[in-house]
């Protein structure tokens, strides 16, 4: 089914009525999850259809509860987080960007920290500066680097490619203004879940193709957790679409619901390569940085971030992929009750700190 198929509320709901609680794992995914997710769904999240079925709550509902999901580690501590605004300099918009910055302990390197530019996940539609800031503070003390983590314009409001140049515009700032920011710009990474790994790839090619970036560096590593990497995906085109429809967290139909607020005009937009990065021509994949991804087994969008890492390797690019068995779309955040989600974390940590050394 096309999301374009489904004509939302008006207060961008799904048009389908909340499940009666307890919520059930569907039978097609019991035996495939992770036994302790299916404990962790049993105790908590049966009686969270704000979690499980976002999709079918009013938007403003959902934006009000703050839609920080449960599980996540506490935050680490760290030297100093602060906020600041980035300007526009070379996207086109009348405000700008609110940012929060995280600072390691630690003594720092005489060049500057190495920097981490983070873009937050919830399908462009949801999250924001607050929503993953463990994982932020995680990142920061367990990769000892400086992250910046954008809180970029959301859809409906603001529907594509809103959030591609307030992504893109957070890396020239980060760049130019680097010794401000007290970090090194030679070891830049740009990293995000979901729908923020799909931003941090799409910036990854749109910052080698562009003529701005010659006056500086280049981006250091690229590092994508659970990316949307294609938006023409189905179940007749990408496998876990099909092996995954009914996954917790995140189905198919959620999906569906999120690519239709943030791509309403639906067409060659979806396959436009920056909302579908799978789609960018071999010439600029042989440009990128090198690359990790995590991957979830039990994800609607793993198969993407297969072919994803396929395509830079078959380009010549360092590429590495590692799939997360037994758990849904959203591991990263539940790393305090999954110890999936805790390998996570170590894994995509370590590999952004090994990329800076």
């Amino acid at each position: 089914m096309s999301a374009y198929e489904v004509t939302l509320r008006e207060d961008f709901s799904w048009p389908e009525p909340l499940n009666q609680l307890p919520l059930k794992l569907d039978p097609s995914m019991i035996d495939k999850l992770d036994p302790e997710y299916v404990k962790f769904f049993e105790e908590v999240l049966c009686n969270r259809p704000d979690i499980l079925e976002t999709h079918k709550i009013p938007l403003t509902q959902t934006r009000a509860g703050g839609n920080v999901i449960p599980g996540q580690a506490a935050p680490m501590d760290v030297a100093k987080i602060y906020d600041i605004e980035i300007p526009r300099n070379v996207t086109q918009a009348e405000s700008s960007i609110p940012a929060r910055v995280f600072v390691p302990t630690g003594k720092k390197p005489a060049n500057g920290w190495p920097c981490t530019i983070w873009y937050h996940g919830g399908g462009w539609v949801l999250g924001g500066i607050n929503t993953e800031n463990s994982y932020c503070s995680h990142l920061t003390e367990l990769a000892k680097c400086v992250v910046i983590t954008v809180d970029y314009r959301l859809a409906p409001e603001h529907v594509f490619p809103a959030c591609v140049e307030d992504a893109f515009e957070s890396v020239f700032f980060v760049m130019s203004e680097a010794e401000t920011l007290e970090v090194d710009n030679t070891k830049i990474c740009v990293a995000g879940s979901s729908a923020g790994g799909n931003l941090a790839a799409i910036v990854s090619h749109k910052y080698v193709n562009s003529a701005l970036s010659q006056k500086f560096p280049a981006l250091k590593f690229q590092m994508l957790v659970v990316p949307v990497t294609d938006n023409t995906a189905t179940a007749e085109t990408q496998v876990s679409w099909k092996e995954n429809a009914l996954t917790p967290q995140l189905p198919a139909n959620k999906m569906l619901w999120y690519r239709q607020i943030y791509l309403p005009l639906a067409g060659d937009t979806l396959s436009d390569p920056e909302s579908s990065p799978l789609f960018y021509p071999d010439e600029s994949f042989k440009k990128v940085q090198p690359c990790f991804i995590a991957a979830a087994e039990c994800d609607v969008l793993r198969s993407e971030a297969e072919a994803y890492n396929e395509k830079l390797l078959k380009n010549g690019v360092d590429s590495k992929i590692v799939i997360y068995k037994g758990v849904p779309h959203t591991a990263m955040v539940m790393n305090e009750r999954l110890q999936q989600g805790a390998d996570l974390v170590r894994d995509t940590t370590s590999a952004i700190r090994a990329s800076f050394n």
